[in-house]
C-alpha cells in the first residue's frame, strides 16, 4: 500500500473518530448537566417525591385515581410521568413516556423498603436543554456531511502535500540507489535534510564512497599486480626467444638470471595470495607462547648476511633474556623478517640496524606489551611516503624496476600479521637520518 493511500485512509478514519468523540461527548454533557438541574434545585425535586408518596399512603397504600389528581409540586416541571408496575398512572406535559423515560430524571418512589414507583421529571432548565440536545442532534448529520467535506477537501490537499514532501525524498533515495547499482553514475541524494531521509541518504553516500574506493583500490590491485609481474616475463621471454633464434643453449648465468626472475614471480603470487587471506580475515591463528627474544636472535641469525653483505652492523638488545608472548611462530617471524629485510634494504653500505626487545605498560590502553623496536639510519621516508607505506605494492622509493627489489607488500603482510595479534605496529622517520619501527603485540595478565 502506497503511503497517499494510508495517509488518505488514515484521516478518513480521523475524521470518523472525531465525530464519534463529538457525538459521545455531546451525549455525556447533557446527562452531566441535566444532573447539575437537580441538584440546584433539589428541594423542588424532593417536594415533588414526598407528595406523590403521601398521596401513595393516603389512599390505603394504592394509585388509585391519581391520573386525575393535581399536585402542588407540580408547578415548576414541566414533564411528569408516574409509573408503577410497567404502566404509565400519570403524565404531564407533551413529551411522550418513552422519551421521558430515556431523557427525563428518574425520582424513585419508596414506602420503607417498598419500592411503590418512579418518576420520570423535567423542569424547566431541563426542558431547554433537553430541547437543544434534539436540535443539535438534528443538525449533527447535516453538520457532519459539511464538516467531512470540508474536512475531507482540507485533508486531501494536507495528504497531497505530505505525501509529496514525504515520497519526494524517498523517490530521490531510490533513484540514488539506482544510480548506485549503475556504476559510475552520478549520485544525487537529500543528504541535506536534518531527518531521517537525510540520514539514510548520507549512509548511502557513505557507502557509495567504500564502494567506489574498493573498486578504485581492485583496479589499483590489478595494474600493480600485472605491472609487477611484467617486468620478470619479459626477462624471462626476451632470454627464452633470443636462445631459440640464435639455437645456442643457455649458459649457465642466463639460467640464474631466469630462475631469478622465476622466483621473483613465485614470490609475487605467493606475497598477493597472503595478503589477500590476511584482508579477507581466513587466516586463522594457533598461538603458542613463545619466547620473544629466542625469536629474534633465531631471525638475526638468518638474515645477518644479508646485512653482512652491505657492512651493516645488526644487533639485538634485550632488556630481559625471557619476554613471553602467545603468537604463531611463522606469522610473527615473517612480519619482522619483511621489516628487517626493509631495513637492510634502506641502510647504506657500512651503517647499522639496532633490534631492541622489552616489556611496557601503555595506559591509554589499559595493558602491558612486548615492545621491538627496529632503528636504522638510512635514508628515512618523507613525510608524504609515511602514511602509505603499509599499502600495497607502495615503494618509498617509487622505483618500480630496481634490481633485486622486492614486491611491495611486505610491510602490508607485517602489519596485518601484528594486527591479526591484536598488536599494532608505528613508524618514525625522518629523511637522512634513517627510521624506527615500533612493534608492540599484548602480553598476557
Amino acid at each position: 500500500m502506497k503511503i497517499r493511500t494510508r495517509l488518505t485512509l488514515s484521516m478518513g478514519g480521523l475524521i470518523v473518530l472525531i465525530m464519534l468523540v463529538l457525538l459521545a461527548v455531546t451525549h455525556v454533557q447533557f446527562y452531566i448537566t441535566r444532573d447539575l438541574a437537580y441538584l440546584e434545585e433539589k428541594d423542588a425535586f424532593e417536594a415533588l417525591r414526598m407528595e406523590f408518596e403521601q398521596y401513595y399512603r393516603s389512599h390505603g397504600n394504592s394509585w388509585e385515581g391519581v391520573g386525575s389528581a393535581s399536585f402542588e409540586s407540580a408547578a415548576p416541571f414541566v414533564e411528569i410521568v408516574l409509573s408503577a408496575e410497567e404502566q404509565t398512572l400519570y403524565q404531564q406535559g407533551s413529551l411522550s413516556v418513552d422519551k421521558l423515560r430515556g431523557d427525563g430524571y428518574m425520582l424513585a418512589l419508596g414506602k420503607g423498603d417498598q419500592r411503590i414507583g418512579r418518576l420520570y421529571v423535567m423542569n424547566e432548565r431541563q426542558s431547554k436543554i433537553y430541547e437543544f440536545k434534539t436540535m443539535w442532534y438534528g443538525m449533527l448529520p447535516n453538520i457532519g456531511i459539511a464538516s467531512l467535506l470540508i474536512t475531507g477537501i482540507a485533508a486531501l490537499l494536507i495528504i497531497l502535500l505530505l505525501s509529496w514532501r514525504l515520497t519526494s525524498p524517498i523517490r530521490k533515495i531510490i533513484s540514488g540507489i539506482g544510480a548506485i547499482k549503475q556504476g559510475g553514475a552520478p549520485v544525487v541524494l537529500p543528504a541535506h535534510r536534518k531527518d531521517e531521509f537525510g540520514a539514510i541518504s548520507k549512509a548511502l553516500l557513505e557507502m557509495n564512497d567504500s564502494l567506489a574506493e574498493a573498486e578504485r583500490t581492485r583496479k589499483q590491485l590489478m595494474s600493480d599486480v600485472a605491472h609487477e609481474l611484467k617486468t620478470p616475463l619479459m626477462i624471462i621471454q626476451g632470454e627464452l626467444e633470443l636462445a631459440h633464434e640464435t639455437g645456442s643453449p643457455l649458459t649457465a648465468a642466463k639460467q640464474a638470471s631466469i630462475l631469478d626472475e622465476v622466483l621473483r614471480l613465485s614470490r609475487l603470487v605467493h606475497d598477493v595470495l597472503d595478503l589477500s587471506r590476511l584482508e579477507a580475515g581466513m587466516t586463522e591463528l594457533h598461538p603458542k607462547e613463545e619466547n620473544l627474544v629466542a625469536l629474534l636472535e633465531d631471525l638475526l641469525a638468518k638474515t645477518r648476511f644479508m646485512a653482512e653483505d652491505k657492512e651493516i652492523q645488526l644487533s639485538l638488545h634485550a632488556e630481559e633474556p625471557m619476554i613471553p608472548v602467545s603468537v604463531e611462530k611463522s606469522r610473527i617471524l615473517q612480519a619482522l623478517y619483511n621489516i628487517l629485510t626493509n631495513a637492510v634494504y634502506y641502510t647504506k653500505a657500512g651503517g647499522h640496524i639496532r633490534v631492541h626487545a622489552g616489556t611496557v605498560h601503555l595506559p591509554d590502553r589499559q595493558q602491558r606489551y612486548a615492545r621491538i623496536r627496529v632503528e636504522d639510519n638510512g635514508t628515512g621516508i618523507s613525510e608524504a611516503d609515511l602514511p602509505h607505506i603499509f599499502d600495497r605494492f607502495y615503494r618509498a622509493d617509487h622505483s618500480r624496476a630496481r634490481p633485486g627489489g622486492g614486491t611491495g607488500l611486505g610491510l602490508a603482510i607485517a602489519q596485518h600479521n601484528i594486527l591479526a595479534h591484536q598488536g599494532f605496529i608505528e613508524v618514525e622517520s625522518v629523511v637522512g637520518e634513517g627510521s624506527v619501527f615500533t612493534i608492540c603485540l599484548p602480553l598476557e595478565d
